[in-house]
C-alpha cells in the first residue's frame, strides 16, 4: 500500500529500510517505522506479516486488533503486537498521533513473550514518556543506517525502547506487585539455604500460598521457575568454586546442593555446555 492510500497527514513520517544479513543476526533490526497523524477512517488489515510492531500514541486515541483481542491506545500509552497473526489497527478520534516500528530479530519473540507471558495484549503505560518518545523518535529517522555501526546502534536502541515497555508493563502487573514480597522471601530462602537438600515445599513453607499461584508469580517476576533460580544459582556458585579453589568437583557438588556428583556434571555442562573439569582449565585464574 502506498503512502497516498493512508488517510494520513501531510505532515506524517514514513521511513524504510532493507537491513542488511549481518542486521538480521543481530538480536533487533528495523525495516519501516514512522509518526502519523492519522484521521478518522484511517485503517489497517493485515493477514499477517513478518514482524512484530510496536504503537505508541501520543495524543488522540487509537485501537488495535491482535486475533481476537482489542486494545485502546490514549497518550503515552504502548502496545507491541505480533504480525505474524491476523491484526488491524484504526483510529478512534478525528485525529490520531502515534509513532509505529516494524521490527524483528533474534531477541523480538522473547522480548513479546516477557511482556505478555499468558499471550494476552494489553496497552502499557508509558511513564517518562519525554524520554521515551526522544528514543523512539530518533531510532525512526536513523533506521535506514544499514552500515554496521548503524545496524548496531539500532539494535542497541531497539532493545532499550522495548526494555523499557517490559519494565513499564511488569510495573503494572497486579500479580507482580501484590506478590513482591513473597518472591523476595523465597529469593532470600534460596541464596541462604542452596547447599542443602532442599524442594518447593520448603521455599514456600512460610509463604500462605498455593504451589501452582507460587509457581506462576515466581516466573513472572523473575522469568524463571523457583527451580531453575536455585539450579541456576547453584550453577553461578559452583563456578566461583571452580575458578578459585582446588576443591574436587565432589567437593563442589556437595557443597552446592547437588544430590551427587553426576547430578551436578549433568545440570552443569546443560548450563554451561561443558563439564565441570573443562570450565576449570578455561577459565581458572
Amino acid at each position: 500500500m502506498g503512502r497516498f492510500d493512508e488517510n494520513i497527514a501531510d505532515s506524517s513520517v514514513w521511513i524504510t529500510a532493507t537491513p542488511t544479513g549481518l542486521a538480521k543476526k543481530l538480536p533487533f533490526y528495523v525495516y519501516e517505522s514512522g509518526r502519523f497523524t492519522a484521521f478518522s477512517d484511517y485503517k489497517i488489515k493485515r493477514d499477517t506479516l513478518d514482524s512484530f510492531l510496536l504503537i505508541y500514541t501520543i495524543r488522540g486515541k487509537g485501537q488495535v486488533k491482535s486475533e481476537n483481542q482489542t486494545v485502546e491506545l490514549c497518550g503515552t500509552e504502548c502496545v507491541i503486537i505480533d504480525c505474524h497473526m491476523p491484526h488491524e489497527y484504526f483510529s478512534l478520534t478525528e485525529k490520531w498521533e502515534f509513532y509505529w516500528v516494524h521490527f524483528n530479530g533474534s531477541g523480538a519473540l522473547p522480548v513479546f513473550e516477557a511482556i505478555y507471558p499468558d499471550n494476552i495484549i494489553k496497552a502499557v503505560k508509558i511513564r517518562n514518556y519525554e524520554s521515551f518518545e526522544a528514543d523512539v523518535s530518533e531510532l525512526v529517522m536513523k533506521i535506514n543506517q544499514t552500515d554496521t555501526i548503524g545496524s548496531m546502534r539500532i539494535s542497541k536502541q531497539m532493545h532499550e525502547i522495548v526494555s523499557t515497555v517490559c519494565v513499564a508493563a511488569l510495573e503494572e502487573d497486579k500479580l507482580v506487585k501484590e506478590n513482591e514480597e513473597n518472591i523476595e522471601i523465597a529469593v532470600r530462602y534460596i541464596q541462604k539455604h542452596y547447599s542443602e537438600p532442599i524442594c518447593l515445599d520448603d521455599i514456600i513453607k512460610s509463604i500462605h500460598v498455593s504451589k501452582y499461584h507460587f509457581i506462576r508469580q515466581f516466573k513472572r517476576a523473575v522469568g524463571i521457575t523457583p527451580y531453575s533460580y536455585l539450579t541456576n544459582y547453584r550453577i553461578n556458585i559452583s563456578k566461583t568454586l571452580l575458578r578459585t579453589t582446588k576443591k574436587s568437583v565432589a567437593e563442589i557438588a556437595q557443597k552446592c546442593g547437588f544430590s551427587d556428583t553426576s547430578n551436578f556434571i549433568t545440570h552443569f555442562k546443560n548450563h554451561t555446555g561443558q563439564k565441570p573439569l573443562q570450565y576449570r582449565r578455561d577459565f581458572s585464574i
